[in-house]
């Protein structure tokens, strides 16, 4: 097939005979062509020339985009995400959008007080006795580390310290095959300082048992929540029943060495267990603290030395004055 010239009136096709000629054939096409110019050979590839990009584009066919607008698109996708992950960290990082604020716009009074969850429900709802359990153990907690500057915590733990210290001091001169009446001595000194430290514990506790109310009220555990149902609202609400929990806790914690002394050698210790259970050896070591304790440890007529009384009752120690147990500290140190 052969173009199409519009300079001609005469309808005519061409096909090409041999190189460089051609012969004249019936139109099929039906409109005019221009009779090739001598040499030139009719192209029978021809194709439509190409519009400019502009007016590729303006003429794009339905259904289809432009290389413009894909662009275009493009970069508005890339915008959009970008607005988008900045407005997410701005709302993480500021509440940019006051969503947590919990669309609460109440006024703040007396009776609707501001708190740190506003539009949620409570943290914890407890029961009036659940918070009075709660009350109980906090008060307990805090006085048993006030009970550290009295005198009477100060008499009880420089008899727990010189008991360690003999313990100890039994034990190597054990390990090392001291001769058997100096090891006798050594544990006949163990178990005096041992009656001693249970008779300080004993003041201890009845120095803040305030109104006698240790006749009427067993210590519980106080981390045994399962306990606490075994007390009244009205006792754990009673400031003389705290005051002598704290203390029985206080002496709990430290009291473990001084259980065990009795339960693991006085029972199974061949010389220990030889010198405490005889009679000349308390005599003429433990026998006066032995005694003292057993006064002491009563459940009612508690009987204490009066000099140990007027000790943990006097005036507490004054800012920078040095405490029974300091001193011991000191003086072994030293020694």
């Amino acid at each position: 097939m052969v173009p199409d010239y519009d300079d001609d009136d005469i309808v005519e096709d061409y096909e090409e005979v041999s190189s460089g000629s051609a012969r004249r054939v019936s139109s099929g096409q039906g409109g005019p062509v221009k009779r090739p110019s001598s040499g030139a050979r009719p192209s029978t590839t021809a194709m439509p020339a190409l519009p400019p990009e502009e007016t590729q584009q303006d003429q794009a066919g339905k259904g289809k985009i432009s290389h413009k607008s894909a662009k275009m698109i493009w970069i508005i996708c890339i915008a959009i995400t970008v607005l988008g992950l900045a407005a997410v960290i701005a709302d993480v990082a500021f509440d940019a959008f006051g969503r947590r604020a919990g669309g609460n716009t109440t006024p703040v009074n007396a009776d609707n007080p501001r708190t740190n969850r506003t539009g949620l429900p409570p943290k914890d709802n407890k029961s009036p006795r659940e918070q009075a359990e709660d009350d109980f153990q906090g008060a307990v907690v805090t006085m048993m580390k006030q009970m550290e500057s009295s005198k009477a915590w100060d008499l009880y733990w420089v008899s727990f310290l010189e008991f360690d210290s003999a313990y100890d001091k039994a034990i190597e001169m054990k390990k090392a095959g001291a001769p058997g009446e100096e090891l006798d001595a050594a544990w006949a000194e163990t178990i005096r300082c041992w009656y001693k430290t249970r008779y300080a514990s004993e003041l201890f506790k009845h120095h803040f048992d305030r109104n006698q109310v240790s006749l009427d009220f067993f210590p519980i555990n106080i981390q045994d929540r399962a306990q606490y149902s075994d007390l009244s609202t009205e006792q754990l609400q009673s400031a003389d029943i705290r005051a002598y929990q704290a203390a029985h806790a206080k002496i709990d914690t430290k009291s473990a060495k001084v259980n065990k002394f009795q339960t693991d050698v006085l029972k199974y210790d061949l010389t220990a267990s030889k010198v405490y259970q005889d009679p000349a050896w308390e005599e003429k070591s433990f026998g006066e603290y032995k005694n003292k304790w057993k006064a002491a440890s009563v459940p009612s007529g508690k009987q204490f030395d009066q000099a140990d009384l007027d000790f943990v009752n006097g005036p507490d120690y004054k800012e920078g004055e040095e405490k029974r147990w300091e001193a011991f500290l000191k003086e072994k140190e030293g020694g």
